[in-house]
């Protein structure tokens, strides 16, 4: 057990250290823990303090009240009674409350509970919330009894503890119109009542405090995960960077050979010698070859899409001349596998200019078009140019097999193919469409699809016209 623990504090030793950020984090933990117990501390402290000047005030106040009226009634006892029976009904603090009257051997009723050969001074209770102590001594408070009659202006109050209980004592002297003490109100207050509040709020405040230390480790440990995987996702970012690198890589160096194949492909197909077997492997070896280069070109355009190095030079032609251009270079393609291709031009206007890149437009025609052929399998393409308010549109419209809600939702998605018995034999990447949608968009362009399964498909792009 001790060294699975001491292998994890290693382990997390050496987390913190390769990673500053949580040194930071530990440090604000254990800022906004320390500052939370002083804080608690001090609010306790705060708490004690005005808690006492509270009651030293609200005694003071009660005994200034009693005075004022009880140097009338000293000799009237069961007045004083009621008078403190009163005030501590309705003072819970008050644990006790009596008058005490000094009284010399001389003045001493024998009827008192008192040994008279004792003492000489005797400090008898004259009225009390507690009636068993009527007319006996309290020699306890004869401290009190002096220092109070030493300043009868003012309360006198001193602190003790009985157990684990606080207790306050508060005298006051009684005095006649002369200034003369005639005697002693002395009241003990209790705090226990504030001592189980405030225990209670450090209770509290120690359970709130736990709470905050295990959020802190909460957040603590979820960072550490963050930084987990910050570390993951830079790793992957590498690897990706690499797989973009070698794909570049790759592409530049398969592009050469395969030029050269196609290209002695095409001059072979050419020589006139050749038997018709012989130049159906050649045929073969040009598709394959063509095939492949239309392969790498994608892979290249997608490299290039996702580091951001795609360059645009934008211009502000018509494209009316181009669409007629690249429509014109499908036309022997679409005549030999037996279908229809023009260029609707009804709707063109001469003003109809769009900011594009021209090759990369070319592009999309070729994209858009190429597919319109490859899925038709009888009747006809058009592509049609017209203009809606502000906007530019090319719509290339084919008599196609169509698809479904569902496949025209993922068209656009990078290696989506539709694959049914329509399209079997068709040969793909599924690169085309998500490449013509990236370069479409990177134009200010945007590109659509409405399709109807087994009745064809329209393919719409759409440039803001520009002045």
């Amino acid at each position: 057990m001790f060294k699975f623990l001491f292998s994890n504090f290693k382990k997390g030793i050496k987390k913190i250290i390769d990673n500053p950020q949580l040194i930071y984090t530990i440090v604000i933990a254990v800022l906004i823990t320390g500052s939370f117990i002083f804080m608690a501390e001090r609010f306790i402290g705060i708490a004690n303090d005005a808690q006492e000047r509270l009651v030293n005030v609200r005694i003071g106040s009660l005994q200034d009240a009693f005075v004022s009226f009880a140097s009338d009634k000293i000799d009237d006892s069961s007045y004083l009674n009621k008078k403190i029976e009163n005030i501590v009904r309705s003072n819970e603090t008050i644990k006790s409350f009596k008058i005490i009257v000094k009284k010399t051997n001389t003045d001493i009723d024998s009827g008192l509970d008192v040994n008279l050969e004792k003492l000489e001074n005797f400090y008898i209770i004259i009225a009390s919330n507690n009636l068993d102590e009527i007319n006996k001594t309290d020699d306890d408070v004869s401290f009190l009894y002096n220092l109070a009659s030493g300043d009868p202006a003012n309360s006198i109050t001193i602190f003790l503890n009985e157990g684990n209980e606080r207790l306050f004592k508060t005298a006051r002297a009684i005095t006649d119109d002369l200034g003369s003490v005639l005697g002693v109100v002395v009241t003990t207050q209790t705090l226990s009542l504030a001592d189980i509040v405030i225990q209670n709020n450090i209770t509290n405040s120690r359970i709130l405090l736990l709470l905050i230390v295990m959020l802190i480790l909460f957040l603590f440990f979820r960072h550490s995960k963050i930084i987990d995987y910050m570390d993951l996702y830079k790793k992957l970012k590498e690897l990706d960077q690499l797989k973009d690198d070698f794909i570049s890589m790759a592409s530049h160096e398969l592009r050469t050979p395969l030029t050269i194949i196609s290209g002695y492909a095409e001059f072979l197909n050419e020589d006139k010698k050749l038997s018709a077997e012989n130049r159906e492997y050649i045929s073969k070896i040009y598709i394959a070859a063509k095939g492949l280069e239309t392969l790498v070109a994608d892979m290249l355009d997608v490299s290039k899409i996702e580091q951001g190095k795609m360059s645009f030079k934008m211009e502000k032609v018509n494209p009316s001349e181009i669409i007629n251009t690249v429509v014109s270079s499908f036309i022997l393609s679409t005549k030999e596998k037996g279908l229809n291709i023009y260029f609707d031009k009804t709707e063109i206007i001469d003003d109809q200019f769009i900011n594009i890149d021209i090759e990369h437009f070319k592009q999309i025609l070729v994209n858009l078009i190429g597919n319109a052929i490859k899925y038709t399998i009888k009747g006809e393409i058009i592509v049609k140019q017209y203009r809606e308010k502000n906007t530019l549109y090319i719509r290339i419209i084919d008599t196609g097999v169509g698809m479904t809600e569902e496949e025209r939702e993922r068209l656009f998605q990078k290696f989506y193919r539709i694959r049914t018995d329509d399209t079997h034999g068709i040969r793909g990447t599924g690169l085309g469409l998500w490449i013509t949608s990236k370069i479409t968009k990177e134009m200010n362009g945007n590109i659509s699809v409405e399709s109807i399964k087994g009745v064809g498909s329209h393919f719409i792009i759409s440039f803001p016209i520009v002045v």
